[in-house]
């Protein structure tokens, strides 16, 4: 590494790792050391990054000034979970949840110094969409085969659906279709500047393609997201190309009707499985949400230590102490972080009530010269977040989301930043 620093400009070197940081956070343990599913490259890139980031001399932060305020909070809010550890039960525990805020912070901070204009991130775009087809390519084989790769949850579930349930690169159904939604804006979006008259063609296979694999994981708020994303992208681009969508819809809905019936009656039939035979699981959550709230309260609102509300949870819901430390899902970010940090948890409801309140704005006072399709995207980035957040066990270790959400907060920061200039030129 010292040779590096010697022969490359440190700014470089740095350059080239968050690029490995960036394209492995979606492959988690699979670049990782066999056997060792806690060590990967995502995170040892990261930590390596962080280390060199500290003695580069010349850091060009200038350009983050319009979102400054964000990063702030999320050192409060790292800052307040450590401060928790000091009443947690389970140190460890205490210390695994407090890094993966560093983490999360980190990669959100790294999103918006890199991604810094427009230009920057078109040319990150292409990547997502390369992992995003990926995705799509494997969750195909998936669904038709029923074969998985090595960490896929489809392997350990006894259901009698699990075996053809698409996972990707995943291990969760649930996490492929948020994954599937959360990036869908930034695909499209990017699909538009193919230099190709087949864009369009592509633009909307991929819909479709999305729609079935979001439907055979069984995801009820996956498939309620993608409704919503689907049709803001439709009435934000139909002012333009109302004739071709509609031509488009008709021929797809054509042809499912006239030569895959079966097809259309399968979808049909999850989708309507998915709604109404899941009145466990809603109860299962609603219960765990009433337990949460009650730690909440009998914390006096200080909160039972960061990482630690599973093992409360499973506490309460047993209705005596354990003898080992067990996880319960919370299946809540939000109450999981009041009932995590008391107090300290309501800095990262700040920090999302600021960045709605950001993402709205900068996408509603966009010109008429700006990217409307862009400036919607962090809205819509947001919209399928505040779903994952209750309908993934937790989501404080989910990379994949949490470089969406750097990536929507790097679209807001140099949009801020371009309307300051056209403002003032």
């Amino acid at each position: 590494m010292a040779l590096l620093v010697i022969l490359f400009p440190l700014e470089k070197i740095l350059y080239v790792i968050w690029i490995g940081i960036f394209i492995s956070a979606f492959f988690g343990a699979y670049l990782g050391i066999p056997g060792n599913d806690s060590i990967f490259l995502f995170r040892i890139l990261l930590v390596v990054h962080c280390f060199l980031f500290l003695f580069m001399k010349q850091k060009e932060l200038g350009h983050m000034w319009p979102t400054r305020w964000l990063f702030l909070l999320l050192g409060l809010w790292l800052v307040g979970f450590l401060v928790t550890l000091f009443w947690a039960i389970s140190l460890s525990a205490g210390l695994r949840y407090v890094y993966y805020i560093f983490e999360l912070s980190y990669l959100i901070f790294l999103s918006v110094y890199y991604l810094r204009t427009k230009r920057v991130f078109f040319q990150f775009s292409r990547m997502i969409v390369w992992i995003y087809v990926l995705q799509v390519v494997l969750g195909l084989v998936e669904v038709f085969s029923g074969w998985h790769l090595p960490s896929s949850g489809s392997l350990f579930y006894e259901t009698t659906t699990s075996a053809f349930q698409p996972t990707g690169l995943l291990f969760n159904t649930n996490d492929y279709a948020l994954f599937l939604v959360i990036f869908l804006p930034v695909v499209f979006w990017r699909l538009t500047f193919l230099e190709t008259p087949w864009r369009y063609v592509w633009m909307f296979t991929i819909l479709p393609v999305t729609f079935y694999l979001v439907v055979m994981t069984y995801s009820r708020l996956g498939l309620i997201a993608l409704f919503l994303v689907v049709g803001a992208l439709i009435v934000q681009y139909a002012r333009q190309l109302t004739w071709f969508i509609g031509a488009c819809v008709t021929f797809v809905v054509a042809n499912i009707l006239l030569f895959m019936p079966q097809v259309l009656n399968k979808v049909i039939g999850i989708i309507d499985s998915s709604f109404t035979e899941k009145g466990a699981s809603t109860s299962d959550r609603m219960e765990r949400y009433k337990s949460l709230w009650q730690i909440v309260v009998d914390s006096n609102f200080r909160g039972v230590g960061a990482g630690n509300s599973p093992i409360q949870l499973n506490e309460y819901r047993l209705g005596h102490e354990v003898l080992q430390d067990m996880i319960l899902a919370p299946h809540n970010f939000w109450l999981e972080l009041l009932a995590d940090g008391g107090y300290m948890g309501i800095i990262a409801l700040i920090i999302f009530a600021g960045f709605g309140c950001y993402a709205v704005y900068v996408w509603w006072t966009g010109g008429q010269g700006s990217d409307q399709v862009l400036r919607l995207v962090p809205v819509l980035i947001l919209l399928v977040f505040m779903f994952s957040s209750v309908a993934l066990s937790t989501v404080i270790d989910k990379r994949y989301l949490w470089l969406a959400v750097g990536m929507a907060i790097s679209v807001i920061n140099f949009s801020l930043l371009t309307d300051r200039e056209r403002r003032t030129a």
